[in-house]
């Protein structure tokens, strides 16, 4: 850093007043320029080696790099936008193809509620068989049912009232030969 303020002081113009040390006469002009070039050539040469050999950094490399990186952003930027883009064109595509498909959609869910309710109907009146059935087997049954006991019930009062009628009918003499008749009956084996 002093290096630099001694090279800055000294090519200076207003310095040369103050400037004690060089020679007096023609040879301080010459004196002079020498300093001066050489001031110049030592910033020159510091320019150059801190700018453009400076231990890992350089300002043309920082600028490549700089320009670099700002194209990469770029390219990522266009990249973005491009998939930014294809994305927007699938979703316009499938809003204006959304009528379609919700008309489709309806369709379907019409086509499945028709079937549904065949489906229903079909089963509800399957159910409405069998129960009839059931309900049919159940009258027949209960039928059968009361006609065996009223047949039971028929024969237990046509019995009773046969032997009610023979007995009104039936004097002793007759019942007692009713009873050899069938007992001798018994004993040949024949039935009457």
């Amino acid at each position: 850093m002093k290096l630099l303020l001694a090279a800055w002081l000294q090519a200076t113009p207003d310095i040369r007043n103050v400037s004690w040390w060089l020679p007096h006469g023609p040879a301080r002009d010459t004196v002079w320029t020498l300093v001066l070039v050489l001031n110049v050539a030592v910033l020159a040469w510091l320019l150059h080696k801190l700018l453009f050999r400076g231990a890992g950094w350089s300002v043309p490399q920082a600028l490549r790099e700089r320009g670099e990186g700002i194209r990469a952003q770029m390219q990522a930027a266009e990249r973005a936008q491009q998939e930014a883009q294809a994305r927007l064109q699938a979703i316009e595509a499938r809003i204006a193809g959304l009528p379609q498909e919700l008309a489709g959609l309806a369709r379907e869910a019409e086509a499945e509620a028709a079937g549904e309710y065949r489906r229903l109907v079909e089963a509800s009146e399957r159910d409405a068989e069998r129960i009839l059935n059931l309900g049919r087997q159940e009258i027949e049954a209960a039928a059968k049912l009361a006609q065996k006991e009223l047949k039971g019930l028929a024969a237990t009062l046509a019995v009773e009232l046969a032997g009610q009628r023979i007995r009104e009918r039936l004097t002793p003499e007759q019942d007692a030969a009713v009873v050899e008749q069938a007992v001798a009956s018994l004993k040949l084996g024949r039935p009457n």
